[in-house]
């Protein structure tokens, strides 16, 4: 009998616990479900609002968990409003889009890749562009290093305009047949180089403006993250479509600035209808366990730009994946 009095007054105890805890893990839901709304109010909220998918799953357990061991019906309820809201911004990553008809015969590759200024796989990653074989590769973090080892052996794409750098925010284009027009642009405060050209390749030439914008880890750099992105949106103002806006933007496309953006210039999110593909950090780089967490290689086009077909490539020892579009008219 003193067993068993003392396990049915430990219940009460375990389950003070049990309620406590739920109640600490409910109100970091909430919490963070609050920052990630107030995200153009505080540039720390911004950087929260980025993990949306992250949020809306640890929500989504919690409310599974408190209805599957009947804990309190106001934290289920709460937390659940929390995943809804969440989820709420990444409705159009589901919803099946329209496209217009397709009138061009002809398509057009693009591969986006962030090279990583660590990466030293020079042959790897030559061998692997030649293998998906597009009509233009887009680059970003383009060292010295890479764009000599590129500008001598991939022979396929004999065309380039670059700008390297020693730190991550070199940039480069290589294409089979010799953009026009192309040109460096210093976009915002940042310093930070994208390039401008004329794609050929079908019917009509594609304007592209490719980029890479500062990533908003500190006070300063969100500033120069801003300006860049507002500084996009003036120069895209004067690129006829069709358009193409690719680069590492260090953003989700459910954040405010691209949001913006987005609805600003008129373009069409390539992701939209087709699922949320999560571009960094690939797992088992050096951040050794990580798994990928966000999106941010993008594809942005003009609604007269037929999307046929978006993939993730295989990263070749860089944290980030590719990303592979082929596009018509």
């Amino acid at each position: 009998m003193p067993v068993t009095t003392r396990k049915l007054q430990s219940h009460p105890h375990a389950s003070r616990i049990a309620n406590g805890c739920a109640l600490v893990i409910v109100a970091i839901c909430i919490v963070l479900t609050i920052l990630a709304e107030s995200e153009r109010l505080w540039w720390r909220a911004y950087l929260v609002a980025q993990f949306r998918v992250e949020i809306f799953a640890l929500c989504s357990l919690v409310a599974i968990a408190l209805v599957s061991f009947r804990g309190s019906a106001v934290l289920a309820t709460s937390v659940s409003l929390c995943a809804l809201l969440s989820f709420s911004h990444l409705i159009p990553y589901y919803i099946p889009r329209t496209q217009p008809p397709m009138v061009s015969e002809k398509s057009l590759k693009l591969m986006q890749i962030n090279l990583n200024v660590k990466n030293k796989q020079y042959e790897a990653v030559t061998a692997y562009i030649q293998r998906i074989d597009p009509d233009a590769v887009l680059l970003a973090e383009l060292t010295p290093e890479w764009r000599d080892y590129l500008t001598t052996h991939l022979k396929t794409h004999p065309h380039c305009v670059t700008d390297s750098r020693i730190d991550t925010y070199g940039i480069g284009i290589y294409c089979k047949k010799a953009p026009k027009n192309a040109s460096i642009e210093y976009l915002g405060k940042s310093g930070h180089p994208s390039i401008v050209a004329e794609l050929q390749g079908l019917e009509k030439s594609v304007h592209l403006l490719h980029t890479h914008v500062q990533g908003p880890v500190k006070e300063q750099f969100f500033a120069w993250h801003k300006g860049q992105f507002e500084a996009m949106q003036e120069l895209v103002k004067e690129l006829p479509p069709p358009l193409v806006v690719s680069g590492d933007l260090n953003a989700n496309a459910w954040t405010y600035l691209i949001s913006d953006f987005l609805n600003k210039s008129g373009l069409v999110d390539t992701q939209w209808g087709r699922g949320i593909r999560l571009t960094w950090p690939t797992p088992f780089y050096w951040r050794y366990g990580f798994c990928p967490l966000l999106a941010i290689d993008h594809f942005f086009v003009s609604d007269d730009v037929i999307v046929k077909r978006k993939d993730l490539g295989i990263p070749n020892s860089s944290d980030h994946y590719p990303v592979v579009i082929e596009i018509s008219l």
